[in-house]
């Protein structure tokens, strides 16, 4: 009893991401915040894109290392699935986008995996995240499809509107999480809040101000006292002249016998701009997106922007291809993986300038490490002609091994010993020739 009692106050609850409820509501600036409300600032939605966008291009496929290095397979059927079509209506482009999308927004991204008849993978189907709630089997179960679940296991409930909700065992959900710690990502928004909160007051607030003429405030005074319907109707015949952007600086006509004073007031005084520049860079922040990568170029220069891009890949891209490659290691090979699993190529995201490249390139070409054709066929370039040598590695012809050197001596120098021993030959004779003579 006393183990079953610690148990349940020590283990997971049965839907993991319970403690992790959304708590949306009104922030301290006074704006509420959700998903739906944090896209429409556009760091939120220039972060959200380049992530979500970056990771669909990158080349995906099914590799085996083989005698010779790594080999893509591209006959397997998975390799169709991850670099081509997914499902019938989804290609890999729109596939990898959306779930990075929902992961990077919501903290999940998810995605049921259609097996065929001999259960192995035919399609991946993605779900949004608000109908998915992972789950722990209190006690042994079935999924849906009939597949077993062992107890304190991780299945997944996905609702399906009025009708009953689907359950689904681990191996049939694809499942990319976000930033977090368990088998449930971390809702980025939610913990945000407060930051996105502060820019979506800040964003209203220059929006009502410029809604409002673009103009400080206004006092009209009335030198004589009017009534309630008097003095709705001045402020609606007021409003309706100078109100909204296209009414910006207009001269204002007074037919009563008022005066106007205006309430100084700058936008810059209020910190307005610089709000919204730090709040760019704040927002950035949460996402991990360098504020350059959403065209907040503020402190970003020409001698450091291409280490930058390198930067962002290896910090902010690496992780979210990483989350796809396990995911589909673990769920899309079964038990017999044989030596298979799967890699996104970032080497496009790291070639730099066109000169850099071709001088990188230039390097391994001189060195044996790539011949003529490999290095056109990275340049998209088709092969030399047949006979032209493309497919031959070269070196230049002073490189040797540690171990060769001094071990044999070059033909001249052979030649050259040669010569000085025959010509020591020559004069040891000729000495003796005297000496015989002398004598």
């Amino acid at each position: 009893m006393a183990a079953g009692l610690l148990a349940r106050l020590t283990g997971e609850p049965r839907s993991p991401g319970a403690s992790r409820a959304s708590r949306f509501g009104r922030t301290v600036a006074g704006v509420r915040v959700t998903p739906d409300d944090a896209v429409k600032l556009a760091a939120v939605w220039a972060c959200l894109r380049y992530l979500s966008q970056t990771v669909a291009v990158l080349p995906w496929h099914v590799m085996r290392d083989g005698e010779r290095g790594p080999e893509v397979q591209r006959l397997h059927p998975v390799d169709w699935l991850l670099s081509k079509r997914p499902a019938r209506e989804w290609s890999s482009f729109q596939f990898r986008e959306t779930l990075t999308h929902w992961a990077a927004r919501w903290g999940n991204g998810y995605a049921e995996i259609e097996p065929d008849a001999l259960g192995r993978p035919f399609a991946l189907w993605p779900i949004h995240p608000e109908r998915v709630t992972p789950c722990r089997a209190e006690e042994p179960m079935q999924d849906s499809y009939g597949a077993d679940i062992d107890a304190g296991a991780l299945y997944y409930e996905v609702s399906n509107g009025t009708g009953p909700k689907t359950i689904l065992e681990l191996m049939r959900m694809f499942h990319v999480r976000g930033f977090g710690e368990g088998p449930v990502g971390v809702n980025v928004i939610d913990y945000a809040a407060e930051s996105i909160g502060w820019a979506r007051a800040a964003q209203l607030f220059g929006a009502a101000f410029f809604g409002n003429g673009a103009r400080p405030g206004l006092i009209i005074k009335n030198k004589k006292a009017l009534s309630p319907e008097a003095l709705e109707v001045q402020r609606e015949q007021f409003d309706e002249m100078h109100g909204g952007p296209r009414n910006a600086f207009r001269t204002a006509h007074l037919d009563l016998d008022a005066d106007i004073e205006e309430i100084g007031f700058d936008a810059e005084k209020a910190q307005l701009i610089e709000a919204h520049q730090f709040l760019v860079e704040e927002i950035c922040r949460w996402f991990g997106v360098p504020p350059h990568k959403v065209m907040h170029l503020l402190r970003a220069t020409f001698s450091n922007i291409e280490h930058q891009a390198i930067e962002v890949v290896v910090d902010s891209v690496t992780p979210w291809a990483k989350r796809f490659e396990d995911e589909a290691d673990f769920k899309l090979f079964g038990q017999n993986r044989m030596g298979l699993y799967t890699k996104m190529n970032l080497r496009g995201l790291l070639r730099g300038d066109f000169k850099s490249q071709n001088e990188g390139l230039q390097i391994a070409r001189q060195n044996g490490v790539i011949s003529a054709d490999e290095w056109r066929a990275y340049l998209d370039m088709n092969r030399t002609p047949a006979g032209g040598g493309g497919e031959k590695r070269v070196m230049q012809q002073q490189y040797t091994t540690l171990e060769r050197i001094g071990e044999v001596s070059s033909p001249s120098a052979q030649s050259n010993d040669a010569v000085a021993a025959a010509h020591l030959a020559r004069i040891g004779a000729m000495m003796k020739e005297t000496s015989h003579d002398e004598a």
